[in-house]
């Protein structure tokens, strides 16, 4: 895999529902993921079950920046190896997203991208939320199997 914005593919919103519901913490290829939420101060209000909130406002600074996505990657490569031998159900899918998935979570996805070790590229997929968390809402805020503390005034337009 190369390190361009290429290379980074969008997922629909009920394609990660089915994946929540249907499939746990594994996609259906049997394939594990993890959400990754770049909103700051507006990840209050609700964030999909499960998401990691890494604020694309603190990821964007060198020091801070580095420190967390030191963090995220210990964090995913934990989550990813439950076997020693690499397959293609080792594979980790993060998805990225922010409120429209327009900013902050494709360029914390290519942040993500450009941080990765080289013998790590191809173990992981990295997506982005078409629509972000105000599409997410808008079809599964209520649903307290997909969506978490969803408080449904901060959404009302």
């Amino acid at each position: 895999m190369q390190r361009n914005v290429s290379n980074i593919k969008y997922i629909e919103p009920s394609v990660l529902h089915q994946w929540i519901t249907q499939n746990g913490q594994k996609t259906q290829l049997g394939q594990k993921f993890q959400v990754i939420d770049a909103r700051g101060s507006d990840y209050i209000g609700g964030h999909i079950k499960g998401c990691w909130n890494y604020p694309y406002s603190k990821l964007k600074h060198y020091e801070e920046g580095e420190a967390l996505m030191d963090e995220m990657f210990h964090k995913l490569e934990t989550s990813r190896r439950d076997v020693t031998v690499e397959t293609d159900n080792n594979i980790m899918n993060v998805v990225f997203h922010c409120a429209q998935s327009q900013q902050r979570g494709p360029a914390a996805a290519m942040k993500f991208l450009r941080y990765l070790p080289d013998d790590k590229l191809s173990v992981y997929n990295i997506l982005i939320l078409r629509g972000g968390f105000n599409l997410w809402q808008d079809l599964y805020g209520t649903d307290t199997n997909v969506t978490a503390d969803y408080e449904p005034d901060l959404w009302s337009w």
